[in-house]
């Protein structure tokens, strides 16, 4: 083979396997359903970072194609995962977060809940600590440093980690 074709080869299959990789990293869809230590593992194959933790939700920064994903743990698994704008994620920002749209929409939300809270005429009791019942009932709690575990959702995550598969299985007596 000629300079010119061994190029030509090298070319496509250089594009075949990045857009095997592109389409990989952008149907993380594929993992509802599953254990969320085993969909650790695969966004990480796919060149996704976890980027930080909120409760029950973890974001995960790709900085290839700067895309920023959430996804929430139900009983130790992927419940659901949506692509959010990447100023959601710490990495797309630089490792600087910019919350100062978040500021705003918080403070408008407050704001039309107590407009609306003053313009209600029922009250409905039973509705308004329903919430605060389950938080009382299973409250998170940190069975060690760096440790959280959410009793409602069966499951443990390390702070800058993620998921905890050993952790959830030694506080809720699963077996992997």
């Amino acid at each position: 083979m000629n300079r010119t074709t061994r190029a030509a080869v090298a070319a496509v299959a250089g594009l075949s396997v990045l857009a095997t990789s592109l389409a990989a990293a952008a149907q993380p869809r594929d993992l509802i359903g599953a254990r969320a230590g085993q969909g650790e593992n695969s966004l990480r194959s796919r060149g996704y970072q976890l980027d930080h933790t909120d409760g029950g939700v973890q974001y995960w920064w790709h900085p290839g194609n700067r895309e920023c994903i959430n996804l929430f743990v139900d009983d130790g698994r992927y419940d659901t995962i949506d692509r959010r704008p990447s100023a959601e994620c710490n990495a797309g920002k630089g490792g600087k977060k910019d919350n100062t749209g978040a500021i705003v929409a918080g403070a408008l939300a407050i704001g039309i809940l107590a407009a609306a809270a003053a313009s209600s005429k029922k009250k409905h009791e039973d509705d308004r600590y329903r919430d605060d019942d389950d938080r009382r009932r299973d409250p998170p709690y940190s069975p060690a440093r760096g440790v959280d575990c959410y009793p409602s959702q069966r499951a443990c995550y390390e702070r800058g980690r993620g998921y905890s598969p050993s952790w959830t299985s030694r506080e809720f007596g699963y077996r992997y």
